[in-house]
């Protein structure tokens, strides 16, 4: 008798899931695709049926929280002034890393994520965007640093075990709280 054969969505699920918790033990370069394919139970060859490359599985882990930020970006870009522009996009990041708080393991600290969304125009259009929202206008240094030390304590702060226990709503809020203390208020150009 044959054996059933899952849905291709169904299998690609598997292999992302699998993926995004192996990434998140081992970082995207210390996981092989046989890994995966053991992980899902599989073998290499089903995988590269789903997927081209590692590197076309991790875009796809990640591509969810990318789509989070352009959604955002679209509401942000579409208000008048710089400070409110500013303030979704803040609100919009801190809300995706929390949703997204299992993704933001891999994300944090692996620089095979930030390689991978460097190398697709769609995603590194986003980001860039994102930066260009919280660094403001004048982008000086401490603007810059101050939007590096934002997101990367955004990120790290979703994804430190230490924090696990605290809930959704209250990692939230005191991101948005912190984000006050660490990014300075967007100067508005003067008018004439």
């Amino acid at each position: 008798m044959a054996k059933p054969v899952a849905p291709r969505g169904l299998a690609r699920d598997r292999v992302l899931d699998a993926a995004m918790t192996l990434f998140a033990e081992h970082g995207v370069h210390g996981t092989s695709l046989q890994m995966i394919a053991d992980r899902v139970g599989v073998s290499k060859a089903a995988v590269y049926y789903q997927f081209q490359s590692k590197e076309g599985i991790a875009l796809e882990v990640i591509r969810p929280s990318i789509e989070d930020i352009a959604r955002v970006i679209r509401i942000a870009d579409a208000l008048p002034d710089q400070q409110q522009q500013r303030a979704v996009a803040i609100s919009g990041l801190v809300e995706m890393v929390v949703r997204h708080r299992r993704l933001a393991v891999v994300f944090y600290g692996d620089p095979a994520i930030d390689a991978l969304v460097l190398s697709d125009p769609e995603f590194n259009a986003v980001t860039g965007r994102l930066r260009e929202l919280l660094e403001g206008p004048e982008r000086d240094p401490v603007d810059r640093i101050a939007f590096s030390v934002f997101c990367s304590g955004v990120g790290r702060a979703a994804a430190d075990p230490e924090l696990a226990d605290i809930d959704d709503e209250d990692l939230h809020r005191a991101l948005l709280e912190l984000s006050g203390r660490i990014l300075s208020p967007v100067e508005q150009p003067s008018q004439p």
